[in-house]
């Protein structure tokens, strides 16, 4: 008797030998969707997540995999597909199950800077390659200027801010997660763990930082002021003063901002 189709697909991405798949729905709109896939391997219940997104918003499907090869940092990848162009079908990607885990900023947050700077570390000299699966750059200098030009205004903060953007075009450009929020760091019997990589561009660290900051605050009600600044700066070997804490924070909130209905710091 031949598998269901959900088993078998379950089975071949495994590589092993499952029963009782079911599926559960855990989120569906126009940019996502998100399975629960239930199943038990050699005895035991275990449970593993899919995720499926637009062709045209399928970063995380081209880089979560490379990530996971190089640090255990991010969820490990057991599968994906990317359907070809013909085929009317969204990309996916299936990963371990982190979906009921913790929010790492429930701890000290500074184990989701800490795990930040691990990856950037992990991926430091792959920047061909991640330019290769679609990451874009992103200088703080280009991010104030979109959002500018998406405000169409002329104001006297507008220097203020094209200055920040200035300052922190001095600093080393990493991998930015992108939208490094309390819901994306989970805590995991390995460690705080980074999800969601769909934002994901090479640009300013710190703005990764400013970001975690007041999602922190809002998250806990408790304001962290430039305490996760510092600790990134002491991991990465750079001083960051309150003029670069400030200006992260100025250019983050400039872009969200301007971001706000366009799904993506690229305006993807």
């Amino acid at each position: 008797m031949s598998q269901d189709p959900l088993t078998a697909f379950v089975s071949r991405s495994l590589r092993a030998d499952v029963s009782g798949v079911r599926s559960e729905l855990v989120a569906k709109n126009a940019l996502i969707e998100v399975e629960r896939i239930r199943f038990s391997q050699d005895g035991v219940e275990r449970s593993l997540a899919l995720k499926r997104v637009p062709p045209d918003d399928s970063l995380e499907v081209q880089l979560l995999p490379f990530l996971a090869r190089k640090t255990d940092r991010v969820p490990r990848v057991l599968a994906r597909g990317v359907p070809p162009e013909a085929v009317p079908a969204w990309p996916w990607v299936m990963t371990e199950d982190f979906l009921d885990t913790t929010s790492a900023c429930h701890e000290d947050a500074r184990a989701i800077v800490l795990t930040k700077v691990a990856i950037e570390r992990a991926v430091a000299t792959d920047v061909p390659a991640l330019k290769a699966l679609g990451v874009k750059t992103l200088t703080p200098v280009e991010l104030v200027e979109r959002a500018l030009e998406r405000a169409a205004t002329d104001r006297p903060a507008d220097a203020e801010a094209r200055a920040a953007a200035a300052l922190l075009s001095r600093l080393p450009t990493v991998l930015c997660h992108g939208e490094l929020a309390c819901t994306h760091a989970r805590l995991t019997a390995r460690g705080v763990i980074l999800m969601e990589w769909r934002r994901a561009y090479l640009g300013c660290g710190l703005l990764d930082i400013a970001e975690l900051t007041e999602d922190v605050r809002r998250f806990t009600g408790e304001d962290p002021g430039d305490r996760l600044f510092g600790y990134y700066g002491e991991l990465i070997g750079i001083t960051i003063n309150k003029e670069l804490a400030r200006a992260s924070r100025l250019v983050s909130q400039m872009s969200r901002t301007a971001n706000t209905d366009q799904n993506s710091p690229e305006g993807r």
